[in-house]
């Protein structure tokens, strides 16, 4: 697999083009700008800051989700860059992103370090963001390109990676209630004696009549803690509960404007998760660290099934499957920040999914199967700075039982000029995604032969301050390349391998701080996605989207955040109607805060101000305007 190498001559005009047009006379970084880059990410087991990440990312932070009152981890993530989620009408329907065209079961999604991608789930291992408690989340890092070279199976696409409150963030509880039935109640405790600081959070949450059909309940507790053993050694825990009961029409099912069958799907998901680090620094240059986590989920769903339409109906079924991850990292560092920087570690994951259920085709199918599968991987990196330039590169080989062991690689470059004023940088990536456990092990549509699916990745970007450094834009060009991705065949029926998608695209952004009260923010994306030697199309993938936030702080007790989001027609498929260009749609939302003391906030928000009628999957209409009202207090 090779990278269009007419698209990376393209790319390099572009950007020579841009670096030497008559824009904006740049400054130097302001010291709150600088701040804000040393923000440590995932893009790396070394121990960089922002401006010595290669890839393309975005980081979301607290104050970003404490302006804009978002009522869910899926509607903040549509202001990301690169990020397109489809929502099948209100909450309680299946949510999915997609990053940079690609598959939703391509991006790695981690909370608190750990993994919660399941292989069980009859999306190939996509994960739902519902179930997340938005208040209590203290940063959400984007990586935008394959990362199996540093997170392994599933990082075809990228990295969403979410972090929730430490101690530091001190202690809140909160209320909201809101149009279609949203009643929500939060509590989080925080705080730090000596060496040890920690946090408590609970939350529940119910939502009902956003969508006909659509209705959602969540109860969750999450715990996490970080203790100063020595000067030199930490050792850092957080264990996460969550139980969900929600209800939709089927997926596919054209939802409640096509489908047929009037009766509704239900699910109950339970999901738990824990991890525990030790890190010690036994010189300042030499890092060793041992971290132990495990993910458990299990999901009983109830199906009435879909009636034929255009396509072939889903008869009516029951599920009930069950997940679980234990995943052991072991890592030595030797951090030299003026040389070279090395990781070498290893990792050993073992994965058991089983499921047991029914199918009715006129007579009762079971549809049970068991799987486990075992990992070892071993990965080394390593960071050089050379005549201005900085260096990075991975590699990393996992050896999964039953498939072929695959090995994976990435390369970034960064280079500074014009007194640090510009950077430009450059990344290749490769990434690769074992099958699921629903592909290899369904007794009806399962294949045990299936192979990984393939990918790689080439970016290019650059970064400029402008408006005497109030300010920045960022421009990145991509193609991404997939191969032997797995589909259903309906001849065979039977999973098979054999696409090959190719996505050429851009991403256009801008930040901009024209006081100290006053910011903005947007993005401007093109995305070409094609299924090479075919003229099938692939679902959710707008060409383009848009979108902005403008932050106002009116003074020190008012707040007015507005944001916009604007979607090119895209298509999608329902059994009932088959194939469709959906109409594109644009979104206002404003959130409105009002500080009545140093301790007390109540914010009024609404959500698609103007009523904006629109789709995402067919036949599930979005909800109308709704209003929402939360009261926060902190402690």
């Amino acid at each position: 697999m090779k990278i269009n190498r007419q698209f990376q001559f393209t790319t390099l005009a572009l950007i020579i083009a841009l670096v030497f047009s008559p824009f904006q006379l740049l400054a130097a970084e302001r010291d709150d700008q600088q701040s804000l880059e040393e923000v440590s990410v995932i893009a790396s087991r070394l121990e960089l800051d922002r401006r010595g990440v290669p890839q393309a990312f975005e980081v979301i932070t607290a104050s970003d989700i404490n302006a804009r009152h978002p009522t869910s981890v899926t509607e903040l993530l549509r202001q990301a860059v690169g990020v397109n989620v489809i929502q099948q009408g209100s909450r309680g329907g299946i949510s999915s992103l997609i990053l940079r065209g690609g598959e939703p079961n391509f991006t790695v999604v981690l909370v608190d370090g750990v993994k919660t991608n399941d292989s069980t789930n009859t999306r190939g291992g996509s994960y739902d963001f519902s179930y997340l408690d938005v208040g209590d989340i203290e940063r959400i890092e984007i990586i935008r390109g394959p990362m199996s070279a540093l997170y392994g199976s599933d990082a075809l696409s990228g990295l969403v990676s979410i972090v929730t409150r430490s101690g530091n963030a001190g202690s809140r509880a909160k209320v909201e209630v809101g149009g279609h039935g949203l009643r929500s109640a939060a509590l989080t405790i925080g705080g730090s004696t000596g060496r040890l600081d920690g946090s408590l959070g609970l939350h529940a949450l119910t939502e009902n009549g956003g969508s006909p059909g659509a209705s959602y309940d969540d109860k969750g507790i999450r715990a996490g803690m970080r203790l100063e053993v020595s000067d030199n050694t930490q050792v850092n825990g957080n264990i996460r509960h969550i139980e969900s009961e929600s209800t939709s029409f089927p997926e596919d099912s054209g939802g409640p404007a096509y489908a047929v069958i009037r009766d509704i799907d239900s699910r109950e998901v339970t999901e738990s998760h824990g991890r525990i680090s030790l890190t010690h620094h036994a010189r300042d240059f030499l890092r060793t660290q041992i971290a132990v986590s495990r993910y458990d989920r299990s999901e009983r769903s109830r199906s009435p099934g879909i009636a034929q339409g255009r396509f072939n109906g889903v008869p009516p079924n029951i599920a009930d499957t069950g997940f679980s991850r234990d995943q052991v990292t072991v890592d030595i560092a030797f951090d030299a920040p003026s040389a070279v920087s090395v990781v070498l570690g290893g990792e050993f994951q073992n994965e058991i999914g089983d499921g047991a259920g029914e199918i009715d085709v006129g007579e009762i199918l079971a549809t049970n199967f068991r799987l486990n599968r075992k990992t070892t991987s071993l990965f080394a990196e390593a960071k050089a700075y050379i005549g201005g330039f900085s260096l990075h590169g991975s590699i990393r080989r996992d050896d999964p039982e039953q498939i072929a062991a695959e090995t994976t690689g990435q390369v970034g470059v960064i280079y500074d000029f014009d007194e640090g004023k510009t950077r430009l940088k450059v990344f290749w990536g490769q990434g690769f995604k074992a099958p699921s456990f629903f592909a290899l092990g369904h007794p009806l549509v399962g294949n045990p032969d299936l192979e990984s699916e393939l990918g790689e990745g080439f970016n290019i970007g650059l970064r400029r301050l402008i408006l005497n450094g109030r300010g920045r834009i960022e421009l990145n060009l991509y193609q991404n390349e997939y191969e032997n991705l797995i589909d259903f065949d309906p001849d065979l029926f039977t999973n098979v391998n054999r696409s090959s998608v190719s996505v050429d695209g851009a991403e256009l952004s801008f930040n901009i701080e024209t006081s100290a009260s006053l910011r903005i923010t947007g993005h401007v994306t093109y995305s070409d996605t094609k299924i090479e030697n075919s003229t099938a199309r692939l679902r959710g993938r707008p060409k383009w989207r848009a979108g902005g936030v403008i932050d106002w702080v009116i003074n020190d007790r008012w707040q007015v955040v507005t944001s916009f989001l604007a979607m090119d027609d895209f298509w999608e498929v329902s059994i009932p109607t088959g194939g469709s260009f959906l109409d594109g749609y644009r979104k206002v939302d404003i959130s409105v805060s009002y500080d009545l003391s140093e301790s007390l906030q109540l914010a009024f928000s609404v959500d698609n101000v103007f009523g904006e009628e629109y789709q995402e999957a067919v036949g599930f209409f979005a909800p109308g305007a709704r209003g929402r009202l939360l009261l926060e207090y902190r402690f």
